[in-house]
């Protein structure tokens, strides 16, 4: 699925975190965010999903020619981030059992999911009390094999150790060339797959 942003920009009150940007991002290709913290790259994330609305310009979705109606765009779209929540009262087998009433995923068994994020100890524990870093990997195995065209990851191993930063990657390399992937980051190591590199400093 194909990615449009034509002059797109964002504000808070009086103050744009970005504007004029205009770029696509082919279908099946990858897109890096780049900046410091706090430059609005995290913004500009949920602009390109659809997740929050541009102050100006618009940004559309299309799968060949065909522009992909917004009511169903959700379908479409796996999303990624630090400061997305989880039903923490729920199992991991509950977890799983409700993702799938709105999106297929290629692992649908607890057991093997939990062997796939490798949290298997804590399996047939409540999501709240799982540690930070379980918790980003079981949002990761979500994104990362539910059968969405496009996904979205801001600053995708935050709270995870070495070992989990090396499953990420060879996880998402596995995905090249089969999604539309979009990345947040300041972190070299997690962008380095990215055919294209956007500086959001370029645009404020």
């Amino acid at each position: 699925m194909r990615i449009t942003a034509s002059n797109i920009g964002k504000r808070f009150n009086r103050d744009w975190i970005f504007k004029n940007v205009s770029i696509t991002v082919e279908s099946c290709s990858t897109l890096a965010i780049t900046g410091s913290n706090g430059s609005g790259k995290s913004t500009l994330l949920q602009v390109l999903s659809s997740l929050t609305v541009p102050s100006i310009g618009t940004v559309s979705f299309f799968t060949g020619t065909q522009k992909m109606d917004d009511a169903g765009l959700y379908k479409c779209i796996s999303y990624v981030s630090p400061s997305q929540e989880i039903i923490e009262e729920m199992t991991l087998e509950e977890l799983l059992q409700f993702h799938q009433s709105f999106k297929q995923i290629a692992i649908r068994e607890s057991k093997a999911f939990a062997d796939y994020c490798g949290i298997n100890k804590g399996q047939n524990k409540e999501i709240r009390n799982f540690s930070s870093g379980m918790k980003q990997r079981v949002k990761l195995g979500l994104a990362l094999l539910s059968d969405t065209p496009l996904l979205f990851l801001d600053e995708p191993t935050s709270n995870l150790d070495e070992q989990g930063t090396k499953w990420y990657l060879s996880e998402i390399n596995k995905l090249l060339n089969k999604k539309t992937i979009v990345i947040a980051s300041n972190i070299p190591e997690e962008y380095a797959f990215a055919k294209q590199v956007l500086k959001i400093s370029d645009y404020q």
